[in-house]
């Protein structure tokens, strides 16, 4: 059965705030689309893929935890199930960019597809109606699966039946299927296909990547503010952070792994069709940036989460988390901008606009679906396990 000392709800605030931040945003937005609209819909797009990135790591981390059997991720898990049920809201802030689509997507241009070659050879993917079948299916898919977790994993902080548990874990195997499957096709049909003369195979894991790196980011940063909060140092323990960091360390020198491979084999390939990806992002600024961010989203976050006591220290870790999600921005930036500003970057009122807008609605929507229901899931099987878990490493901390 539940465990009622672990029944709380933080109630965390700020919800009115971001809210507020939302509408502001909003106002932003509209007076950007009134001064340039393709401008202002790739600003939007660029907002909307990093908050987006956030959420679908967050999925990625509750049925891996299903999959693995995890127990020191219980406590925490919580806060990935609510982020990750952001997705199904994540479609009404998909509008703009649907109602941008022939703004940004070239190829929906009838003409482009007739007279371009290459994207004509494209056509049986890169074709209106095919696009918006894959727009509904990933919602589709990503919706289902989102809720199921949460909602099945708060009826058991009721019930306490285990074998909701058993339920999760078989779920999330084709949850892994499918999740594989959609974030790639969004990856491909709304970044990668901005220049549809472009194509990579590894493209999909390069975002994947980075959206992990991103959850590790924004989970650790909102436990560390509900341990803060409650002073439940017994269910947000330093060991759980500990792994929670060195998770991130690991997924961010994957991302990486990934980044380095896509480049090194297109610069060895060296074909046209391919390294004009690398040739618009190595003139004027965008080199500046191309070349910050194996230093900022690799090697300073490398040396700096590699010692065990910046990942044991709260405020260190948080530190480092709050500079790593900057550098996930700026990596999208990279991807989406330079398709539309080859001169070099430009952000302006629209990027402001739409990260107010988008990122004040997706934090107001996930602290009010938080402070709905229990904190952490105190029907889970697994919690004893992870309220007395010790990852061995031998300090004079007790927490």
């Amino acid at each position: 059965m539940p465990q009622d000392n672990y029944r709380l709800n933080a109630k965390l605030g700020g919800g009115p705030v971001f809210l507020g931040v939302g509408v502001v945003g909003a106002a932003i937005c509209a007076f950007s689309f009134m001064q340039n609209r393709q401008e202002f819909f790739a600003s939007y797009l660029t907002a909307f893929s990093f908050f987006l990135a956030i959420a679908l790591g967050s999925f990625f981390f509750v049925f891996v935890q299903h999959l693995a059997r995890s127990a020191w991720s219980v406590t925490i898990r919580r806060v990935s199930e609510t982020a990750a049920a952001n997705l199904p809201w994540m479609l009404l802030l998909f509008i703009p960019v649907i109602l941008g689509a022939k703004d940004i997507l070239p190829w929906l241009n009838p003409e482009m597809r007739a007279n371009d070659h290459l994207v004509h050879l494209k056509e049986g993917y890169l074709n209106p109606t095919f696009l918006w079948i894959r727009v509904g299916l990933i919602f589709g898919v990503w919706t289902l699966f989102s809720l199921y977790f949460l909602r099945t994993s708060r009826k058991q902080d009721e019930t306490g039946n285990p074998a909701l548990t058993t339920s999760m874990g078989k779920v999330a195997a084709g949850a892994a299927i499918l999740f594989t499957l959609s974030q790639t096709v969004f990856a491909l049909d709304w970044i990668m296909s901005l220049d549809p003369h472009w194509f990579s195979t590894m493209f999909g894991v390069y975002y994947f990547a980075g959206a992990v790196v991103a959850q590790y980011c924004f989970l650790i940063l909102v436990s560390a503010i509900l341990r803060n909060k409650t002073g439940r140092k017994d269910i947000f323990r330093t060991d759980h952070f500990h792994d929670a960091g060195k998770l991130l360390f690991g997924h961010n020198v994957f991302w990486t792994y990934i980044g380095f491979s896509q480049f090194f084999l297109i610069w060895y390939a060296n074909i046209p069709e391919e390294t004009m990806f690398f040739q618009h992002r190595a003139a004027s600024s965008w080199k500046v940036i191309s070349l910050m961010l194996p230093w900022c989203h690799f090697a300073i976050p490398f040396l700096y989460l590699m010692s065990w006591h910046v990942k044991r220290n709260i405020v260190a870790l948080s530190i480092g988390c709050v500079w790593l999600l900057t550098m996930c921005y700026i990596d999208i930036y990279w991807l989406i901008q330079p398709n539309f500003h080859h001169e070099g970057a430009h952000f302006g009122l629209g990027d402001v606009g739409s990260i107010l807008a988008v990122g004040g609605f997706f934090l107001f929507l996930f602290i009010r679906r938080l402070n709905q229901a229990n904190l952490i899931p105190s029907g889970d099987p697994r919690l004893a396990d992870c309220l007395s878990y010790d990852n061995g490493v031998i300090t004079n901390e007790h927490d």
